[in-house]
C-alpha cells in the first residue's frame, strides 16, 4: 500500500512546481496550496483523511506543525534558491537586506563579491519579528529585501521591493523523498505499536512499566486484574506508593534484574520478574510481568498430567549415567554416536543393567528430544492386548473396545522414540506384523482399514540371547536384522567392579533423600564384598539391597550379619563352583578359609598370573594384593 503524502505549498508556484517534480520522479502525493492560516486548514481536513505525512515551506510549515501532530517535512531553502533570489534582487538596487532564520542566511555575504552588491544578514528567530526587522532595515538604507512570502508580503505594505525565495526542484525533490522514507518508518512504527497493544491486552501475564521518575506509565489488562486495581488509579503514581510489595523502586536503584521472585501483592501471591530499562549507563525505568501462582500451579499440574505421568517423557541423560568402567565408557561414547542417527537401535543387557536409562539418554540427546519417548515392556503386556496396544484399535473391532477407538503406541510415539523393552518377548504372530510397520513406516489399527504414517525411531533391548532364539525357531531373522542396525552391549554390574564404591555412594544419596532417612556408613570389607558378588540383579539388585540397609540401618554402621543374605549368595561361599573344572573344590571352615583356598586354587592354576587370577575372580590388584597379605599373616600367627 503506498504512502499518502500531502505538499501543501505557500504559493502557486511552488505547487506547479512540486506537481511537475512528482511526475518526473514518479512519486505520488497530492499537491494543495495555502498559505499560513489557510495552509493549516488545509492540515487540517486531509489528516482525518489517511493522510501520514505533510511537506510544506517556511511559516506555513511552522504553522501546521503547532496545529497538528502529524510529521511535517519542511522544503528546505537551498544555497542554490538563495543564490538566484540575490541575483533576481540586483535589479532593485545593490543594497540587499536577506531576511530569515540564521541557519538560511548564513553564509549569504559571502555572495557580494561574486554578484557585485551589498547584502546585510537579518537575521529572524520568529515570524512575529519579520515588521520591525524590515522596517528598521528600510530606515538603514536597504533597498531590497530577500525573503519569504511573510517577508515579501510585508514589504509589499511598506512599498519596499522584495523578491521571493523560491524553491528549486533539488529541496523539492529532497522533501519528497525524505517524506517517503518518513511515512514508511512511521507506519512501521504504528504497526510494532499496534503489535505491541495487543500483545499487552491479550497475554495472561500482569505487565507493569515505570519512567525514569518511577511513575508508572503503563499498566495492562491483565495487571489490572490480577492486581485488583483499575489501571487509571496506578497510572502516573510513584511504583513504591502504589505497589510497595513489588520492588519495582530497588531495582530501578539499583540497576540489578530479580527473577522468580514471590511477592505478595495484598491478598494475591504472585510470580515476578523485573527487569531495568538501562540506556547507555542510566537506567530509565523498569518493566515487571507477573502472574498468580495459582494459576502456574495449576499449568504445572497439567502438565505433569499431560506429559509425565503418561510416561511419555524421558528422564534421564547421559549425564546421568556415571561409571568409571572403561568398557562401559566405550559403550556409551558409541551410544552418543548412534543418537544423531535415525537407525534402530539393539541394546543387549541383563536384568537391571539399566537399559531404559540409556534408551532415554539417547532419547534427550536425539533430534528427538521435543518430541515424546513411549516405553512399553513387551512381556508385562498380556499377547492378548499387546497387538492393540501397539497398534491401536478402531470402535467396535472387538468386545470392549472403547469408543471411538484408541490410538497405538506408534501413534503416541510420531515425531519422537519408541521404546520396546523385552523385545525378545514379543508373541511370533506379532513379530510380522512389527516387521512390516518397521519397513512401512505406517500402522494399520486393529479393525481398521487404512494405513496411518508414523515417524517413529525405534530403540529395542532384551536380555535374551535372540541369535539362540532364532536357533529355536522363537524370533525371526528378518526382524532381528531390521532391529540389529545399531547395537549396544550394556555390561553387567560384576564387569564394573570399579564402579560399585561410587554408585553406592550416589545409589545410597539418591535413596536417604527420597526416604527422609539418614544414610549409614559402609566400611572398605563391605565394599570389598559387594566387588566380589555376582550381582544377577546388576544395578536394580545393589539399589533395593542398599535401599534395604538405608530403612533397618539408618545413620548406623552397616555390619556383615545385615548383608548375611548376600553373603549366603556370594560365589565365594558353599556351592560356588569355578568354571574350570580342575578348580572344583569342596569349601570348609570359615570365610577367611574358604577364601585363601580359592584364592590359592586360581593362582595354581593360572600359573600364578595375578592379572588373570583377578580376572576370574572377578577382583582388582589391589584387592588381591590385600587378601594374599592377609593371609600370609594368619598363617604366620597360626605357625607361631
Amino acid at each position: 500500500m503506498p504512502s499518502r503524502i500531502a505538499l501543501i505549498a505557500p504559493y502557486i508556484e511552488l505547487a506547479e512546481l512540486a506537481q511537475q517534480v512528482c511526475e518526473e520522479l514518479g512519486l505520488n502525493a497530492e499537491v494543495h496550496v495555502g498559505n499560513l492560516a489557510e495552509g493549516v486548514q488545509v492540515a487540517q481536513e486531509l489528516a482525518p483523511q489517511g493522510i501520514e505525512v505533510i511537506i510544506s515551506r517556511g511559516g506555513t510549515a511552522t504553522a501546521i506543525s503547532s496545529q497538528l501532530e502529524l510529521p511535517i517535512v519542511e522544503i528546505v531553502v537551498s544555497a542554490f534558491d538563495l543564490v538566484r533570489a540575490v541575483a533576481e534582487a540586483r535589479a532593485h538596487g545593490n543594497n540587499i537586506g536577506v531576511v530569515g532564520f540564521q541557519n538560511v542566511i548564513y553564509g549569504t555575504k559571502s555572495l557580494e563579491k561574486v554578484l557585485g552588491v551589498s547584502i546585510k544578514e537579518i537575521e529572524i528567530k520568529s515570524k512575529e519579528e519579520v515588521p520591525e526587522a524590515i522596517t528598521k532595515a528600510r530606515d538603514e538604507g536597504i533597498q531590497v529585501i530577500v525573503g519569504d512570502a511573510v517577508s515579501v508580503n510585508y514589504c509589499q505594505q511598506l512599498g519596499l521591493a522584495a523578491v521571493l525565495v523560491t524553491s528549486g526542484k533539488e529541496a523539492i525533490g529532497l522533501a519528497l523523498r525524505e517524506a517517503k522514507e518518513l511515512a514508511k518508518v512511521r507506519r512501521k512504527e504504528r504497526m510494532r505499536a499496534k503489535q505491541l497493544k495487543v500483545i499487552l491486552d491479550f497475554t495472561y501475564e500482569g505487565i507493569v512499566a515505570t519512567d525514569q521518575d518511577g511513575r508508572i506509565s503503563l499498566v495492562n489488562p491483565a495487571a489490572e486484574k490480577i492486581l485488583g486495581v483499575p489501571g487509571s488509579h496506578l497510572l502516573g503514581r510513584q511504583s513504591e506508593e502504589a505497589l510497595s510489595g513489588m520492588s519495582l523502586k530497588q531495582v530501578q536503584e539499583s540497576g540489578q534484574a530479580r527473577l522468580g521472585e514471590l511477592h505478595r501483592v495484598g491478598s494475591t501471591l504472585v510470580v515476578q520478574n523485573i527487569v531495568p530499562v538501562i540506556m547507555g549507563q542510566d537506567v530509565s525505568g523498569v518493566v515487571t510481568n507477573f502472574q498468580e501462582a495459582s494459576y502456574l500451579q495449576n499449568i504445572e499440574a497439567k502438565v505433569r498430567k499431560e506429559l509425565h505421568l503418561k510416561g511419555h517423557v524421558a528422564q534421564f541423560t547421559f549425564a546421568d549415567i556415571a561409571t568409571k568402567s572403561p568398557n562401559m565408557k566405550r559403550m556409551l561414547n558409541e551410544a552418543k554416536e548412534f543418537s544423531s542417527s535415525e537407525s534402530t537401535i539393539l541394546i543387549i543387557g541383563e536384568t537391571g543393567t539399566g537399559k531404559e536409562m540409556l534408551a532415554q539418554s539417547i532419547h534427550n540427546a536425539s533430534e528427538r528430544k521435543n518430541g515424546p519417548f513411549v516405553a512399553v515392556n513387551c512381556a508385562a503386556v498380556p499377547e492378548t492386548l499387546l497387538e492393540s496396544e501397539l497398534f491401536g484399535y478402531e470402535e467396535g473391532s472387538f468386545t470392549g473396545a472403547r469408543k471411538g477407538g484408541r490410538k497405538g503406541y506408534f501413534e503416541i510415539a510420531h515425531h519422537g522414540t519408541l521404546f520396546l523393552d523385552e523385545i525378545g518377548e514379543i508373541p511370533l504372530n506379532l513379530q510380522a506384523r512389527l516387521l512390516r510397520v518397521l519397513q512401512q513406516k505406517a500402522v494399520m489399527k486393529v479393525g481398521g482399514d487404512h494405513v496411518i504414517p508414523v515417524d517413529v525411531r525405534i530403540i529395542t533391548a532384551t536380555h535374551r540371547n535372540l541369535e539362540q532364539a532364532i536357533a529355536e525357531g522363537a524370533f525371526r531373522q528378518d526382524l532381528y536384522f531390521r532391529l540389529n542396525v545399531l547395537r549396544l552391549q550394556l555390561p553387567p554390574l560384576r564387569q564394573r567392579q570399579e564402579d560399585i564404591a561410587m554408585l553406592v555412594e550416589l545409589l545410597m544419596e539418591k535413596i536417604s533423600r527420597r526416604t527422609g532417612r539418614m544414610a549409614p556408613t559402609i566400611s572398605h570389607d563391605i565394599i570389598e564384598l559387594f566387588q566380589q558378588y555376582y550381582w544377577p540383579g546388576n544395578v536394580r539388585e545393589l539399589e533395593n539391597l542398599l535401599e534395604r540397609l538405608v530403612v533397618l540401618r539408618s545413620g548406623m554402621e552397616i555390619r556383615i550379619e545385615d548383608i548375611s543374605e548376600l553373603l549366603g549368595k556370594l560365589k565365594l561361599l558353599a556351592d560356588r563352583e569355578i568354571e574350570d573344572d580342575a578348580l572344583r573344590l569342596t569349601l570348609r571352615g570359615t570365610l577367611a578359609d574358604m577364601e585363601r583356598a580359592i584364592i590359592c586354587r586360581v593362582l595354581e592354576s593360572t600359573d600364578y598370573n595375578k592379572k588373570e587370577t583377578c580376572r576370574r575372580l572377578g577382583i582388582s590388584k589391589a584387592t588381591l594384593w590385600r587378601r594374599l597379605k592377609k593371609n600370609k599373616e594368619n598363617a604366620g600367627n597360626m605357625e607361631s
